[in-house]
């Protein structure tokens, strides 16, 4: 029989070795909840988003689709950006309840506007149409926020995992609500939220985030060191992917259509489960967003001499690249930010923002194309060549690490903590140390390093045994050379290890090595 003991050794070399996150990871049961519920967002989302069987009938101008469309994204922008901006830096009971408030508002507006419409088979004064899209996209931003709030409390594992068959279960939905005659379809997608919202509230409450993790929102504007490119970057590939979603609004809508949006947004969300299990921690958010660039190509090309099938596949390519790039960048943001010490509302809001002024930028091109007279695919297409090359030259001459300044997602530099944390030698013996006393990076700088560890313990509220080991670990030594120094058995070392990277939220050494490397750069000015 396995002792406790044993069991927590092993759990302490794992966590040692940067495998086990302190988060917990996902039970089946709380999966299998959070897909579900996460599951009937993307189906409703995706309706808004790409045409559908009820929303888009009989209204014969194209125009009026992409206005509508601008307006969805123009509330979901905005409110992505509010969320940005919270000052607590995690969603507390009030704002809680404003958002649910919004998001049974959109179920309200679905079905008023939607059964009104199937009534009098009369469209909409376009002033009432913008109003209702741009709630619409408000009500939908909070009830992704408010699901991304609640995987984002468990392993990393989990939330890749979460999201991912979430929105393979969301097309499923988004068939469902597609295929079926009105009023039916028109009733899913009033009701689907407020399901949403009910599965939310039946998750477990010990994996909703406690007020002790608000970070506030000065502190992460400090701590997240963001780059300008890292906004632009999101406005570009927002751009393209609008075209894209834009150009699928004007194809006649039937069920090959619906089961093509459904198959390839399943692959996109599939792809990004594939990539964050294979790559994640082995590469950086700005190298997975240039990875994309490729498929882009491949999508946007073919389109200045193609039509019909081949143009119509290019534009579902584009909606399996837009859903690979929101999930991933939702995964390698919430990891960032638990790196950083940021909100994670604080850099999922701001991407989303991005992304959103990028989609109404690329709806525009094709509302001013269709506003000249001009529209056809000829037209869409020479836009989209133009944007291959805006994209490949922004691409190739952006800022090496746009996403933040100095180091990305934790990644080390050459010469940084992150190198000297790998050189400690198995025995514990740190290579990058021979004094055997002084930091392993900067000991013209010991005052400073150790100023810097004593503002991170004060900070985390580390015991003063825990304070000691945390100096050793940032050293880079290993357990042996802290159990000889401090006197104290293994297991000991390990417990105050393990205590440590749950105070500081941390999963590795590196990841608590980066923590001391940020707050070096932040006490200096950088």
């Amino acid at each position: 029989m396995v002792s406790w003991g044993n069991m927590q050794d092993e759990t302490m070399e794992k966590s040692m070795s940067g495998d086990v996150s302190p988060r917990q990871a996902a039970s089946s049961a709380f999966l299998l909840v959070a897909v579900g519920g996460f599951s009937l967002f993307w189906a409703v989302f995706l309706s808004m988003l790409m045409r559908n069987s009820f929303l888009d009938v009989d209204i014969e101008n194209l125009w009026h689709h992409l206005v509508l469309r601008i307006a969805l994204f123009v509330g979901f922008g905005l409110c992505s950006f509010v969320v940005s901006r919270t000052p607590e830096g995690v969603i507390g009971n009030r704002r809680r309840n404003v958002m649910t408030a919004l998001v049974a508002l959109f179920s309200i507006i679905a079905a008023v506007s939607s059964a009104t419409y199937f009534i009098t088979q009369t469209a909409h004064p376009l002033g009432f149409d913008l109003i209702v899209w741009a709630l619409a996209g408000a009500g939908l931003c909070c009830l992704f926020f408010l699901w991304v709030e609640s995987v984002s409390a468990v392993s990393q594992a989990s939330i890749v995992k979460c999201l991912a068959l979430s929105v393979v279960c969301g097309c499923g939905f988004y068939l469902v609500i597609n295929m079926l005659p009105s009023p039916f379809n028109i009733a899913m997608l009033a009701v689907c939220p407020l399901i949403s919202l009910g599965i939310l509230k039946a998750l477990p409450r010990e994996t909703e985030r406690s007020s002790a993790e608000a970070i506030p929102l000065a502190e992460s504007k400090k701590n997240a060191h963001m780059s300008w490119a890292f906004g632009a970057i999101y406005v570009v590939y927002g751009i393209v992917f609008g075209l894209g979603a834009g150009s699928v609004t004007q194809i006649a809508g039937d069920a090959v259509l619906f089961v093509g949006i459904a198959v390839l947004a399943a692959l996109g969300a599939l792809a990004a489960y594939a990539f964050m299990q294979r790559f994640a921690g082995r590469i950086a958010q700005s190298n997975m967003l240039r990875m994309v660039f490729p498929f882009l190509v491949i999508a946007l090309v073919p389109m200045s001499f193609m039509s019909n099938v081949v143009y119509t596949l290019c534009n579902l390519l584009l909606l399996g690249a837009y859903v690979f790039v929101l999930l991933t960048s939702i995964a390698y943001e919430l990891q960032t930010a638990n790196k950083r010490r940021a909100s994670y509302l604080f850099f999922i809001g701001r991407s989303q923002t991005a992304l959103c002024v990028g989609l109404i930028a690329g709806y525009g091109l094709g509302l001013a194309a269709s506003a000249a007279g001009a529209i056809n695919l000829s037209v869409l297409s020479a836009i989209a060549l133009g944007l291959v090359v805006l994209l490949a030259a922004f691409v190739t001459f952006s800022p090496t690490e746009p996403f933040v300044h100095g180091t990305e997602n934790g990644e080390a530099s050459p010469g940084s903590a992150g190198e000297a944390g790998s050189a400690a030698s198995e025995d514990g013996t740190g290579a990058g140390d021979p004094s055997g006393e002084g930091p392993a990076r900067g000991e013209h700088e010991p005052g400073h390093w150790k100023a810097c560890c004593a503002t991170l313990a004060e900070r985390y509220g580390l015991s003063p045994r825990e304070t000691e080991v945390f100096y050793y670990l940032a050293k880079g030594r290993g357990i042996e050379h802290i159990q000889n120094k401090l006197f104290i058995s293994s297991h000991t070392v390990k417990t105050h290890t393990y205590n440590i990277y749950r105070k500081m939220n941390v999963g590795s050494r590196e990841e608590l090595l980066d923590i001391i490397e940020d707050e070096k750069r932040s006490q200096r000015g950088e």
